[in-house]
């Protein structure tokens, strides 16, 4: 894989509560939440827990799930014992990416809790394979309302489950990847202010700019950076 990465705290806030982690054959990003530097500690320690997780010793789907749950596990027990990080948390979009086989695929596992996102670019298509763990994304899926709407509604941000929640109930997606896909894992620093159709026109380019993950950054700062920004792209 040819994998850029590009984090940045925005134009507004005063601490990036993002964090990346690229591993062999994994991408995560995660997003966190809570008060003073609790967001912080949250995103940094679910991916702690990601990058020392023994990925390949088991079926990818159950190492995923299971690497999810041991972050979720985490979280929940420094906030316990600590009661500055009580009430923290974060989500997490955690990408693994077999070997390609003999036909040259690649399969696809995303792992999903929260509102960050995971896009395949494939063939001049670009499809969300994640779905929002928000009120509006639940508003959106049962038609109530539209995407466009959706961009704007006042409770956009409410989480209906992050790592740090009671309980969660993690998204699993799986994909056969030809070559040449691009994987784009993001924040909703990206995409509250970045449309689908904008993020297709900037992918389209390719790796061709020094750093396609940068530029995606760039464009989110330029349209006035409301929030952190994180954000990995894959080409494989």
């Amino acid at each position: 894989m040819d994998v850029k990465t590009a984090t940045d705290v925005g134009q507004v806030r005063e601490n990036n509560e993002d964090a990346l982690w690229v591993g062999p054959q994994c991408l995560v990003v995660c997003d966190g939440m809570g008060g003073h530097v609790a967001g912080e500690v949250a995103a940094e320690l679910a991916v702690g827990v990601i990058r020392s997780f023994p990925f390949g010793e088991g079926e990818p789907q159950q190492e995923i799930a299971e690497a999810i749950a041991q972050a979720q596990a985490r979280i929940l027990e420094e906030a316990s014992q600590n009661e500055e990080y009580q009430g923290m948390g974060s989500t997490i979009t955690l990408a693994w990416v077999s070997p390609p086989r003999q036909d040259g695929q690649r399969e696809l596992i995303v792992g999903h809790v929260g509102d960050s996102r995971c896009y395949l670019y494939a063939d001049g298509e670009l499809q969300q394979l994640t779905d929002d763990h928000s009120v509006v994304g639940e508003m959106l899926r049962s038609g109530t309302i539209t995407s466009l709407e959706a961009r704007t509604h006042p409770k956009r941000h409410i989480l209906t489950q992050v790592l740090g929640s009671p309980e969660i109930e993690p998204q699993l997606v799986t994909r056969l990847l030809q070559p040449g896909s691009v994987i784009l894992l993001c924040t909703d620093g990206l995409t509250d202010v970045v449309d689908d159709a904008l993020l297709a026109n900037t992918l389209q380019r390719g790796f061709q700019s020094a750093n396609l993950a940068q530029e995606l950054v760039d464009l989110a700062n330029g349209m006035g950076g409301p929030d952190n920004i994180t954000v990995i792209v894959a080409k494989v």
